[in-house]
């Protein structure tokens, strides 16, 4: 056999083996799910012996420096992200205000994928900006050998200051479990929102809102289709450059809101758009008297929420996480579309 075939037989199957490695973590990572017991098997080994990769943005995280605090760990994997298990709790995790001494992390699940620890890096960097909690990544399994927690299950650990468990469970929590959560963790409610201002925003003011909730989408800037990455017909760039853009407020805005069809309140955009593909929502030009209603500026890019009983229940400027957007459609019933429903 020429030396060039044999070369290029050898390039053919090492790539070969890389898709065949690659795409075998994939499906063992995404198609594990174990089944949930009745109670979790008891532990044998102590919370201080795991440490979590930082994946680059910071110091690992040794569990026992988390001692003289009380600790809350959320931990997800593709399997409980896909799932609606620990809707309740991650809702309620980002809505409460917790006391200074106790503190959240988010934990992902990522064994088996260290092979993909490159792009990881990128990606955790990026939503890290997007979460309430630093998220920290569990290459070795060691968050379900510790803790006995369940494959494929959204799990919840919660440690005294002591470094003693106080709480472990997998599968989410709901009603009376939440509430027993709150107390355990010092954590309490916000306070009422205020009332909102007098408002006219097209054909919606302040007193239909309380018929039904409202969400405002104000743009500080011009967003045209072709400005959004990662949709059909829009922004083709780097994964850096489209990260970047994303940062933007008034691109993350009309993104997000392209991912939110009103159904249950009054939906209004405000600003000059381009192409924007908006499931039962009103569009309008800018509106200077609603600005001011709403004390916002000129060029402020700015989510507004009025709840049913008249209240001002959001109201932000400039870049807004991803967990605060979430935060304040929930307020409005309507539902935040993934990427595979759009």
């Amino acid at each position: 056999m020429p030396r060039a075939r044999r070369k290029l037989l050898y390039i053919l199957g090492g790539l070969l083996a890389a898709v065949l490695c690659l795409g075998g973590a994939w499906g063992w990572q995404v198609l594990r799910v174990e089944e949930l017991p009745d109670e979790l098997p008891a532990m044998e080994r102590s919370p201080d012996e795991v440490v979590l990769s930082s994946v680059g943005h910071g110091p690992d995280l040794p569990l026992r420096d988390l001692r003289g605090q009380r600790s809350v760990i959320v931990f997800e994997g593709v399997q409980s992200m896909r799932s609606e298990q620990g809707k309740e709790v991650n809702r309620a995790l980002n809505r409460w205000i917790l006391p200074d001494d106790t503190k959240g992390y988010i934990v992902w699940d990522g064994e088996g994928m260290r092979v993909f620890e490159d792009r990881a890096t990128q990606f955790v960097g990026f939503f890290a900006e997007e979460l309430r909690f630093p998220i920290y990544v569990d290459w070795d399994g060691q968050m379900g050998d510790v803790f006995k927690l369940v494959k494929g299950h959204h799990g919840l650990i919660v440690l005294g200051e002591d470094g003693q468990v106080l709480l472990r469970k997998s599968g989410g929590l709901r009603g009376t479990e939440l509430d027993e959560l709150r107390a355990l963790v010092g954590a309490s409610e916000p306070p009422e929102p205020p009332p909102a201002p007098k408002f006219q925003l097209g054909d919606v003011d302040d007193a239909a809102c309380r018929q039904r909730p409202c969400l405002f989408v104000f743009l500080g800037k011009p967003v045209a289709r072709t400005d959004i990455p990662w949709i059909e017909d829009g922004f083709e760039g780097g994964r850096t450059e489209c990260f970047e853009r994303m940062r933007r407020p008034e691109i993350r805005l009309a993104a997000s809101a392209m991912r939110v069809p009103i159904t249950r309140s009054h939906g209004v955009l405000v600003g000059e758009t381009e192409g924007l593909d908006l499931k039962g929502w009103t569009t309008l030009s800018d509106d200077a008297d609603a600005r001011e209603a709403f004390g916002l500026g000129p060029e402020d890019s700015a989510l507004i929420v009025v709840d049913a009983q008249g209240r001002l229940a959001f109201r932000e400027t400039g870049f807004i996480p991803m967990y605060r957007w979430t935060l304040a459609i929930d307020v409005t019933g309507e539902t935040i579309l993934r990427n595979d429903e759009g």
